[in-house]
């Protein structure tokens, strides 16, 4: 093999209490995404309750900060490779509610990915660098914001 790297899920960042944005700046930094799982252990949407103790539950993306910003660092990293979404049907979902699923979580991080698009990335880093935090969350709750409507109008054609 000419490269070798991780199998990078956030899921398994969230299941063990790590921050999923922090590992991927350190895989990014040593050059080791091969290919990434996307899904979420519910660890950050406070819907689903999941997180550090719930064993590989694996549900789809979310809509949240954690995975705007991911978006923006592999987009920067120039990572094109695949994505998958590495998540499970419910045990009590019927065939199209699990199909559903999967098609909610691919739209998910799609929406995350136009959000970071239309997020001002200079603004950001100013406000951070400067420690207006308050204006640097701002504009994060307007990506989710954002990045909701592009479901809402995805999911719905």
């Amino acid at each position: 093999l000419e490269r070798k790297g991780i199998n990078k899920e956030f899921g398994h960042s969230e299941m063990i209490g790590l921050d999923h944005v922090y590992d991927t700046v350190e895989e990014i930094d040593n050059q080791m995404i091969v290919h990434m799982h996307l899904n979420s252990q519910g660890y950050n949407d406070g819907i689903i309750l999941g997180g550090p103790g719930k064993y590989d539950i694996d549900h789809g993306v979310r809509i949240n900060g954690m995975n705007i910003a991911i978006a923006g660092l592999i987009k920067q990293a120039g990572y094109r490779r695949w994505k998958g979404h590495d998540m499970q049907v419910r045990p009590y979902d019927n065939e199209e509610q699990g199909i559903d699923r999967v098609i909610r979580s691919i739209l998910s991080w799609e929406a995350c990915e136009l959000a970071e698009k239309e997020l001002d990335d200079n603004q950001l880093l100013e406000y951070l660098a400067n420690r207006e935090t308050a204006k640097a969350e701002d504009m994060i709750r307007a990506a989710v914001v954002n990045a909701n409507r592009h479901f809402d109008e995805m999911y719905s054609r």
